[in-house]
């Protein structure tokens, strides 16, 4: 067993798995720093996502699934960004040294940061009195300069549009923690809880993107949050329709049309890329992607009056939807 933070590190994360060799990276973990090796033109895209427990993940969550969760939430900012994933360092707090939850974190983490070609290259570690864990994840990843997706890019007329389905991570932790899905079949359990536990990796969306879409946010508190800051940063508003939101059969399965409504624009925790394009550029935003096999859906339309209209049947809606915020929601909520 581990006696000690270097004995930890030694054991599970300077591994080869997971502190894998890489062109970008000249010195990795062992030193003060890091050292990186920037190519010319590129600007640098970091981003940082912290994980407490009870927070942002149950206590009994699976260590392997977690380590995936981790670190993939984390590269949807990238994602979002059209940044190509370069690195990563990792912050961790624990309540207590457990072999087996350290060895199922340390190779969910490896599995995601070889798939997306993102070693580990340092980080830091501490005991907690707190008794809850914490995660705290920095990736740094590259883009062309001038080439970064942003926020405020969205423009009077432009087309919005969603990757992947709605509201199946919110519903997954409905039935992780027993509010959800006690008719449902096993596989459509499945889906559900592995949309929350692993949303999928967009980079690939991100980067196909360049050139292609005026703004563009990953999901992480829900549509009607993350939505409102594109608008916001653009000076713009948009109209939403209710009926092109994409949802999945294990989501349709789970819950009413109006809890699917709800869980979809305002549950949180999709992880899809939100972004908006010309409308001219709608046949080119389509194929980029299905071409890739990542699904991709039109939901609206951006306008030059601010506000955000949620229409159904072609007809504005009354309700209005706000997503996660921390220090407002219940504790524990999620």
């Amino acid at each position: 067993m581990a006696s000690d933070e270097f004995d930890i590190i030694r054991r599970y994360f300077n591994a080869g798995t997971l502190a894998f060799p890489s062109a970008e990276v000249a010195l990795g973990i062992g030193d003060d720093c890091a050292l990186l090796r920037p190519q010319s033109g590129m600007e640098l895209a970091m981003s940082m996502d912290l994980l407490q427990e009870s927070v942002h993940f149950p206590s009994a969550a699976d260590p392997f699934l977690l380590g995936k969760r981790s670190l993939l939430v984390n590269l949807s900012d990238l994602a979002a960004m059209g940044a190509r994933p370069l690195c990563f360092t990792l912050g961790l707090c624990l309540p207590r040294v457990d072999a087996d939850w350290l060895e199922g974190f340390s190779r969910g983490l490896a599995e995601v940061a070889r798939a997306n070609g993102c070693p580990l290259v340092g980080g830091d570690m501490s005991g907690t009195q707190a008794g809850a864990t914490t995660i705290c994840i920095q990736v740094q990843g590259e883009v062309p300069a001038g080439q970064a997706l942003r926020r405020d890019g969205a423009k009077p007329g432009d087309l919005v549009f969603v990757t992947g389905t709605l509201g199946d991570a919110a519903a997954g932790l409905g039935v992780l923690q027993g509010r959800l899905g006690e008719s449902l079949s096993a596989a459509r359990r499945e889906a559900l809880l592995e949309a929350f536990y692993v949303p999928e990796s967009r980079i690939g969306a991100g980067l196909r993107l360049r050139g292609l879409a005026s703004a563009c946010i990953d999901l992480s508190d829900g549509l009607a949050s993350d939505l409102l800051h594109v608008l916001n940063a653009s000076g713009v508003g948009a109209q939403i329709d209710l009926q092109a939101l994409p949802l999945s059969s294990a989501l349709q399965a789970a819950v009413p049309t109006r809890e699917q409504q709800d869980l979809a624009v305002s549950g949180g925790d999709d992880y899809e890329l939100c972004f908006t394009a010309p409308s001219a550029r709608q046949q080119a935003v389509q194929e980029a992607l299905t071409d890739a096999g990542i699904p991709v859906s039109c939901i609206g339309r951006i306008t030059a009056q601010k506000g955000l209209v949620w229409q159904q049947s072609g007809s504005p809606v009354s309700r209005q939807w706000q997503g996660y915020r921390h220090f407002v929601a219940a504790e524990g909520e999620r």
